[in-house]
């Protein structure tokens, strides 16, 4: 064998030696080509992510403005009518009679009511006579 058959010989070796290795740098290629598209979508949904999620600060800013107003309503317009209101109850409760005073009024109508009864007999019994 010549040098120049062993040089071929070691180059048909070394090529076969190469190829599966050429194959799996394609594959890479490809697997490197998809995953840059995956990646370029990624980037895409993470900046739509990222305008929901201002919006979503921005609904958030806009809810808590409106739950600090009620607030203030409630702390003020609310507890000032819900005081008026009790003030006016309590001025319907200052003018009922105390219970304690019932006792008292029924002994006292009680009384009267027998006294109008004897007044009343003792005019028809003058009315008669």
């Amino acid at each position: 064998m010549t040098d120049l058959e062993l040089i071929q010989a070691i180059g048909q070796v070394v090529e076969a030696k190469m190829e599966p290795m050429r194959q799996d740098i394609r594959g890479l290629k490809e697997d490197v080509k998809t995953l840059r598209k995956d990646i370029q979508t990624l980037k895409e949904d993470v900046q739509v992510l990222k305008g929901e999620v201002q919006e979503l600060q921005q609904d958030y800013s806009v809810l808590e403005t409106k739950v600090d107003g009620a607030r203030v309503y409630i702390d003020t317009d609310l507890c000032r009518t819900l005081n008026l209101l009790m003030e006016g109850q309590q001025a319907v409760l200052d003018r009922v009679t105390p219970p304690e005073k019932y006792e008292t009024l029924e002994i006292r109508t009680s009384a009267l009511e027998m006294a109008v009864r004897q007044h009343s007999s003792q005019i028809q019994e003058l009315m008669y006579a």
